[in-house]
């Protein structure tokens, strides 16, 4: 399961997206859209 709180976690803390998939252990393009999809909600 995506730990899509780990993401948004990652990302406010500066990391990039592929450091952000490597901690997660998801694609890289789960984060990106992860990361938009939060971006749109705001």
């Amino acid at each position: 399961m995506t730990k899509y709180r780990g993401i948004l976690r990652l990302d406010s803390l500066g990391l990039n997206k592929t450091q952000i998939a490597e901690a997660c252990g998801c694609l890289r393009t789960t984060v990106i859209q992860t990361l938009r999809l939060a971006k749109e909600k705001q």
